[in-house]
């Protein structure tokens, strides 16, 4: 696998079955159009084992970009982020984690922070919601 953790999360996230293919998916970066994105964020560097293995710990945000202008769209906004949420912790618990390289190994994917209404448009038409997740994997010694 020759794609970063990041890109590989935010494929993962992609095929997630509330996911709209219609809308685009970005990393580390949001249209102001709906969307999808993946942004990351400042992380604590890895631990390491005595035999040199390393686990690393990737917090990112999942955002969506969407219409709010009127209660029944933020109502439906809301209910995609409880669902999407629901579906990172059925993912933890199925142990379904991102495609990472063959010396790396997915341990968790959890909810850090639930969705919120994080950024409005200057006409008040869009919102950019954000949910903040983690990701654990391990990376085995070669």
């Amino acid at each position: 696998m020759n794609e970063s953790v990041m890109h590989s999360v935010c494929d993962y996230l992609a095929d997630c079955p509330l996911i709209d293919p219609d809308k685009p998916f970005y990393l580390d970066h949001v249209d102001d159009k709906d969307c999808y994105s993946v942004t990351t964020v400042p992380n604590v560097p890895c631990t390491k084992d005595v035999i040199g293995n390393k686990t690393y710990t990737v917090t990112f945000q999942f955002a969506l970009r969407a219409a709010i202008s009127k209660d029944a769209e933020r109502c439906r906004n809301i209910d995609f982020l409880e669902k999407f949420c629901a579906w990172i912790e059925e993912q933890n618990e199925q142990r379904s984690f991102p495609a990472l390289a063959a010396n790396e190994i997915g341990r968790s994917i959890r909810v850090v922070e639930s969705g919120a209404l994080d950024e409005v448009s200057e006409d008040r038409v869009t919102g950019v919601y954000i949910a903040q997740l983690e990701f654990v994997y391990k990376q085995r010694r070669i």
